[in-house]
């Protein structure tokens, strides 16, 4: 019976720690990463394929790059550069250029050169180029 007491709490501790963001630096994140899809779901699923690359840069700005290949699209490619920064672990980047709402995103997972992003309204599933 104290087993099962002890083994309770272990649990319960180590399911909150599942769920924890992994804190990230600046050169964590500098460089491109590619966007293998974004989802509103945290384990990918309902994804939409991206092809679009997000460049990190050291004076504190991120391209982003998109290119369509649907063969009605409007445009063949969409490029934006926004404003970022990494603060308690967090990034924080400007929402839409020429706008000055700020995202905050945390990355839920960092293994290697892969990484998942959450923003305010989804996940990024990136790998780092």
């Amino acid at each position: 019976m104290k087993l099962n007491l002890l083994i309770i709490p272990a649990l319960l501790i180590a399911s909150f720690n599942a769920f924890a963001d992994v804190p990230v630096t600046k050169a964590d994140i500098l460089g491109a990463w590619q966007i293998d899809k974004e989802s509103t779901h945290s384990d990918g699923s309902d994804s939409r394929p991206q092809n679009t690359v997000w460049t990190f840069r050291e004076d504190g700005t991120m391209e982003g790059v998109s290119n369509e290949t649907e063969a009605h699209a409007r445009i063949n490619q969409l490029r934006a550069v926004l404003n970022y920064s990494v603060e308690n672990g967090k990034v924080l980047k400007q929402a839409a250029a020429g706008r000055s709402k700020i995202d905050t995103c945390s990355a839920v997972e960092k293994e290697g050169n892969k990484m998942v992003l959450k923003c305010s309204s989804s996940y990024f599933f990136m790998t780092k180029k």
